[in-house]
Order: structure tokens, then sequence, then C-alpha cells
């Protein structure tokens, strides 16, 4: 990010937000992962000032029901020396399910949820606010 005009390489962004999106949904073993979806691109949220976020999910498929909590047992105890995440947990307004919250030290923060009826790891994210440059909106593709 350039620190004066608050502008980002959006196809950077991206890419580097999905990758730690696939690695906190494929925590659980490896050899149980049956299906990642993906989608390729994300979309962009309003923030305030005439700037936008990136907004995306990656969605992982075990052969076996995920633990929730060991599974975010194991996604705290991996980020508990990295100084670049930070974890809490967040129960939904109906107090029935729980996410686990984890903020980037730029500003990204995912959202992780363990569907342990469908046997999926979702990860959702939402990049910090930033300026789009001249021409990066074109076609709709983020």
């Amino acid at each position: 990010m350039d620190e004066e005009t608050n502008r980002v390489d959006l196809p950077a962004l991206r890419r580097d937000i999905m990758a730690v999106q696939r690695r906190f949904a494929s925590m659980g073993p490896a050899d149980q992962i049956i299906g990642i979806l993906e989608p390729p691109n994300g979309v962009l949220m309003s923030c305030s000032d005439g700037q936008f976020q990136w907004t995306g999910s990656t969605t992982v498929e075990y052969s076996t029901v995920p633990d929730e909590q060991g599974y975010f047992e194991v996604l705290e105890a991996e980020l508990a020396e990295d100084e670049a995440f930070s974890t809490k947990r967040q129960f939904s307004p109906d107090g029935e399910s729980e996410r686990l919250i984890i903020m980037s030290e730029d500003g990204t923060r995912y959202s992780v949820k363990v569907w342990t009826g469908r046997s999926k790891v979702q990860v959702s994210s939402s990049s910090w606010c930033f300026t789009l440059q001249p021409g990066q909106a074109d076609g709709g593709e983020f």
C-alpha cells in the first residue's frame, strides 16, 4: 500500500488475502479435505470518504465433521506467537453459533466459521479501506 495515497495493488491484495483464507480454512487434516470452493474474485464494499474494502471467502469441505472448538484451538495455537495476528471468539447475536475472528496487523479481518453439520470450514475476509486507482474497477473483477 502507498501510505501517502492509501492506494493498493488490488490484484496483489486479493492474492495475499485469499492465500491467508485458504491457510486458515485448511488447518484440518489434509487427507480429509475433499473440496475447496474459492471464487476467483471478491466484492468491493464501500467505506467512508469514497474508499473501498475487498471482501471474499474460502470454503473447505472435509470428509469428516470438524470439531468446532478443536479447530478454533488449533488456529489460536498456530497464531499465538505470530505478532501479525490477534484472535478473539465471537457469538452470533442469537448465541447459537460461534466464530473465530482473526485480525491482521494491516487491518484485514478474517471470520472463521465451522459448519459441523456440513463438514465445512469457511473463512470470510474484509480488507482495510483503501482508494481505488483509476481503471482498477473496470470490468467488475475484484
